[in-house]
């Protein structure tokens, strides 16, 4: 097996490859089978117009990773600087160095020019700058070790700037260039999902449909403010021990929804608990653990083969 140390960064219509450094933690611990590589949190929802200490709390839980990935909505209620400024980089903000965001239609206003990219882009008051420059409407890939990570601009669903298709041709290229043994993909709106305020997700059913043909391992999303796992399903939402096993985080400190069904394949789920999903990366498997804020006792761990 050749490990990939390092990150790399691959954007729609940007050839070639372009290598960040990466932190001394994305090393695998040499000669030891199943070692843990390295942790990655991933929330998304997080912070309200106010002072919050809940975003405070999942903040320094996220921070105990090596890396986090964002699943979007990070300021609400539409992500202006000023409230960037005054809440979210008060809290969350020395962990953007580490982070890698996908932005939201509706809270983060998109992928266009706006606040939110620009703040992660370094124009906060800080000037706190996640690993990867965002482009408006751009899905990007990296990988972590033997691990590969995309991000999906599912946005693109409902905004004007780019087409569900386009991004479905950038995916299908970059499965078919990355052989990783182990995959995650991570966006907002949420295909695999039971009812809280939103249902699923149904526009990027074709992005689904090639990460289960391609045995992508981990799906992660948000934007329903609870938590939820599933077991192994096909695009279909039926049982599949090669599809990917789904979350939806959105538990980062935006009042939580509550949940009204429960979608087939659903393992778990709770409407009662902020916190944040810490995932230990290893060689060809992974440990999950949904970590609750203080106070709160709800979690849910387990560990994986990756497929």
């Amino acid at each position: 097996m050749v490990l990939i140390v390092g990150t790399l960064l691959r954007f729609a219509g940007v050839s070639g490859w372009r290598r960040a450094p990466a932190p001394a933690s994305d090393a695998p611990t040499a000669g030891s089978t199943g070692a843990p590589i390295m942790r990655v949190a991933a929330v998304g929802d997080i912070h309200r117009e106010r002072v919050s200490p809940i975003a405070a709390a999942t903040a320094a839980e996220a921070a105990k990773a090596d890396f986090i990935l964002g699943l979007g909505d990070y300021q609400y209620e539409d992500g202006a600087m000023w409230k960037y400024s005054a809440y979210f980089d008060h809290d969350w903000g020395p962990n953007v160095p580490k982070m890698y965001p996908v932005l939201a239609a509706k809270h983060d206003r998109g992928w266009k020019d706006a606040d939110p990219l620009k703040y992660f882009n370094g124009g906060g008051p800080h000037g706190y700058r996640s690993p990867v420059t965002l482009k408006p409407y751009t899905p990007y890939s990296f990988d972590r070790g033997s691990w590969h990570l995309i991000a999906l601009p599912d946005t693109c669903a409902r905004t004007r700037g780019c087409r569900i298709d386009e991004i479905t041709a950038w995916l299908q290229e970059d499965l078919a260039i990355h052989r990783n043994p182990c995959t995650i993909a991570f966006w907002h709106e949420a295909y695999f999902t039971s009812t809280g305020k939103h249902g699923p997700e149904m526009t990027i059913k074709p992005w689904v449909e090639l990460l289960v043909a391609n045995h992508v391992d981990v799906v992660l999303q948000a934007h329903n403010h609870f938590y939820e796992r599933f077991a192994p399903q096909n695009a279909a939402r039926e049982p599949d021990p090669d599809g990917p096993q789904a979350f939806v985080v959105g538990t980062g400190g935006k009042r939580l929804h509550v949940l009204h069904d429960t979608a087939r394949n659903s393992v778990t789920r709770d409407d009662g608990t902020y916190g944040v999903l810490q995932l230990t990366l290893r060689e060809g498997s992974y440990d999950w653990e949904f970590v609750p804020v203080e106070g709160e006792t709800y979690t849910d761990r387990g560990s994986m083969s990756c497929r």
